[in-house]
């Protein structure tokens, strides 16, 4: 019942357009009472130390999108092409990674860029197509970063589990990550692009609000680095600096934060845990250990994570979900891969399927499109989707020989 429940979860989300984690906090209240689970129980599953982390560093990063450093940045970086229409590709390709990495996550990173790179895609006669699936996959490259909020929430997760993986899954998106991204740029046709007559001057001014917030997340980013603060109080103290320097409005940045993203990942988490207690998790263990051998198992899961991720959240869905179902696999399963090495290629498969329109970056990028290529962009995302999910079974088959 409680498998059942999180798949009729994202079920309803996706058709009917409600947050899946509303529908998921709703749904683990009715398991509650059914299987006689006391109500503070339930409530225990809600991630509190995950959710005062992303919304420590989605609140500072809001403010630098709202008094519009991060898109001074992104506009720039522009400027540095010379007119090669081969390189504006590969610029927002390292601009997304980069992003998303410092601390705003491949959300941010993409909602920050994609407008920009499908604005620069028209005026220079590109394919959108292309732009958005390097800015996508470039997200995705840093998403994974120990300070960004997906990354978080990898490292969160496994945490529960007993494992520490930060650092090997944020190497292993990088370099799956980049691999497709190189393959989508070669077949989308980044190396046939030509020379612009004209080269794009933007100007480099930084205005005082937009200095001081690049100096607050430059020291933030170097307390959780250097000197292992908190992320998420760090993150928290740094905007709060932000808004008493007048770098935003308070109003303003509360209205701004992706709260919808927030409420989905700790609310499917409650739910989560009530499967823990149910005794889901162990379910879909056996199931797993019984179809499975040592060598498929990693593409196996790279199959459903980019299945599920295809028509959801990787961060607020797959992760929360599939990771827990680790441990428990591996040990069943002698002689395949560890713990460690099957998150990660939980974590591959979600992320190279993001491509996919009716998954969050995806939309973004349709929604960023102008009217005249959104339907051809809809189609080919979702191509590019295709061909993620086989390249991430291929890429984690072939390197299961060599982890």
């Amino acid at each position: 019942m409680s498998l059942s429940a999180i798949a009729i979860a994202v079920g309803v989300g996706f058709t009917l357009k409600v947050n899946t984690g509303l529908v998921s906090i709703a749904f683990a209240f009715v398991l509650s009472l059914i299987f006689g689970i006391p109500a503070s129980e339930v409530v225990s599953g809600w991630p509190t130390s995950l959710f005062l982390t992303l919304l420590g560093m989605t609140l500072l990063f809001t403010i630098a999108s709202m008094n519009g450093t991060l898109t001074v940045v992104a506009r720039i970086c522009t400027g540095y092409t010379g007119g090669d229409h081969r390189l504006l590709p590969l610029l927002f390709f390292g601009l997304a990674a980069v992003i998303a990495g410092l601390g705003p996550g491949n959300i941010a990173a993409c909602a920050l860029l994609l407008p920009i790179a499908l604005t620069v895609s028209g005026e220079e006669r590109l394919s959108p197509l292309l732009m958005s699936t390097m800015v996508i996959t470039g997200s995705n490259v840093g998403g994974l970063s120990p300070i960004a909020p997906t990354g978080i929430i990898a490292t969160t997760v496994a945490a529960e589990q007993g494992l520490r993986v930060a650092m090997p899954v944020f190497r292993d998106m990088a370099i799956s990550g980049t691999l497709f991204a190189a393959l989508c740029y070669l077949s989308l046709g980044g190396l046939r692009l030509g020379r612009s007559e004209e080269t794009h001057r933007v100007s480099a001014n930084f205005n005082t609000r937009q200095r001081m917030t690049l100096l607050v997340i430059l020291l933030v980013v170097l307390g959780i680095l250097l000197l292992e603060w908190d992320i998420g109080m760090t993150a928290f103290t740094g905007a709060i600096v932000l808004l008493l320097m007048g770098a935003g409005r308070e109003e303003q940045v509360l209205r701004g934060l992706p709260w919808p993203a927030l409420i989905l990942v700790c609310g499917v988490a409650v739910l989560v845990h009530v499967m823990e207690l149910t005794g889901g998790i162990d379910l879909v263990t056996a199931f797993l250990r019984s179809t499975m051998t040592p060598l498929s198992m990693g593409p196996g899961f790279v199959l459903i994570g980019g299945a599920i991720s295809t028509v959801s959240s990787a961060g607020g869905v797959v992760l929360p979900t599939l990771i827990p179902v680790a441990p428990g696999v591996v040990r069943s399963m002698a002689g395949g891969l560890t713990a460690e090495q099957l998150i990660s290629a939980i974590v591959i498969g979600s992320h190279v399927v993001t491509t996919s329109p009716i998954s969050t970056l995806g939309a973004l990028a349709v929604a960023s499109a102008s009217e005249d290529n959104r339907d051809r962009l809809f189609r080919g995302l979702f191509l590019v989707a295709g061909a993620g999910l086989l390249f991430g079974a291929i890429y984690v088959f072939l390197a299961t020989f060599i982890w």
